[in-house]
């Protein structure tokens, strides 16, 4: 019996394999399908106001795609899991594996090994094409579409900003908390003569107002020489709103990891609070293994008493692990920006508490 089974063995996971890729690419491109078609009607009235033409509109989506993708890789990774092996179950298939003795470890391998595939390729295809694919669709949602005016210029000296008290050179905007950091206003005349610079070292918006403390006033005389003093609490207003300088905010998805690495650097050296972008840079190595994590866990859940379980009772159970997954990244995640989790612990915990979770189901079916 085991010269007729031994030498077919190797050919079985390959099946599994087969059928893993096959439902992967229809889940991928079902998926994509239903996002794009759910943003696009979520941003219609956006569309409709600003009156984009369609060939905007499909260029936006266009670029907007390589980072969907990303993003639907983790779920349809699961997804083909499931009902791969789901099916196969349907059909006694892993019991007759099962029979012939192979082993669970043995029909995941190969499964394991694409998943290893697809997480690297989804480092490499986060680093070299979704930084400039979002940028570019950023702009063009917000240039092309919403028709604001390109008011940044992005420098190793910080981001210039055309404000509406004069031209603005700023170190670091923190959206999250609202707050500038390391900011000079060159107030122009008419002429766009240089009138006075003023230099606040941090303003926070409170209230619906900035609070500009320790402001430093430079003009000029009639003779062309410098005059400095402080500015008392209140005597220079900001009139920009946050809002107005969320276009100096760059997403960690339009940086690569060296570049986001380097950003966070510059921080460091300026003295700015780098929590959150180190979180963000941690999630870049870590969530590239998120489809090896879901293939861990959904090869037990799929092949655990095949015969006494429904393919709709594996699918859904291997979702509600997968939804779980997601909810507990974004708790620690947003502890991680808040200050309350270390960068890397907030990172990673979400992939070592599953991975724990999946090498557990694993010994279950063995």
């Amino acid at each position: 019996m085991s010269r007729t089974f031994g030498p077919a063995l190797p050919i079985l996971p390959r099946y599994a394999l087969g059928e893993f890729l096959r439902l992967f690419g229809a889940c991928m491109l079902g998926f994509l399908l239903i996002y794009v078609l759910v943003d696009f009607f979520d941003r219609l009235a956006v569309y409709i106001k600003y009156h984009a033409s369609l060939t905007t509109v499909l260029r936006y989506f266009l670029f907007k795609i390589p980072l969907i993708v990303t993003q639907l890789v983790p779920i349809a990774t699961l997804g083909a899991v499931l009902l791969a092996l789901g099916m196969m179950a349907r059909h006694n298939e892993i019991t007759a594996l099962k029979a012939c003795g192979l082993s669970t470890m043995q029909l995941a391998r190969p499964l394991l090994l694409a998943a290893a595939g697809l997480s690297l390729g989804s480092l490499l295809w986060n680093e070299a094409v979704v930084p400039y694919s979002a940028a570019r669709a950023h702009d063009i949602d917000q240039v092309e579409i919403r028709s604001k005016p390109r008011k940044v210029l992005l420098s190793e000296e910080g981001m210039w900003f055309h404000g509406r008290s004069g031209v603005y050179n700023v170190e670091h905007f923190d959206a999250r908390t609202a707050a500038l950091i390391g900011m000079v206003v060159y107030d122009l005349g008419p002429g766009f003569e240089l009138r006075r610079i003023i230099e606040i070292p941090a303003a926070q918006w409170r209230d619906g107002q900035w609070f500009v403390s320790g402001a430093i006033e430079r003009s000029f005389d009639s003779r062309g020489e410098i005059l400095t003093r402080a500015l008392a609490p209140g005597e220079f207003v900001l009139t920009d709103a946050p809002k107005d300088f969320q276009v100096m905010e760059k997403d960690a998805e339009e940086l690569s990891f060296h570049k986001l690495r380097h950003h966070i650097q510059e921080l460091s050296r300026k003295g700015i609070d780098t929590t959150e972008p180190l979180v963000d840079l941690h999630l870049k190595l870590a969530l590239p293994l998120v489809p090896l994590i879901m293939v861990l866990i959904g090869v037990p859940v799929a092949t655990r008493n095949p015969r006494r379980r429904t393919l709709a009772t594996s699918v859904g159970m291997g979702l509600l692990i997968g939804f779980s997954y997601w909810v507990l990244l974004a708790f620690t995640v947003s502890l991680g920006h808040g200050g309350a989790m270390p960068p890397v612990l907030a990172a990673w915990s979400a992939n070592g508490v599953f991975a724990v979770l999946g090498a557990f189901l694993f010994l279950g079916t063995e």
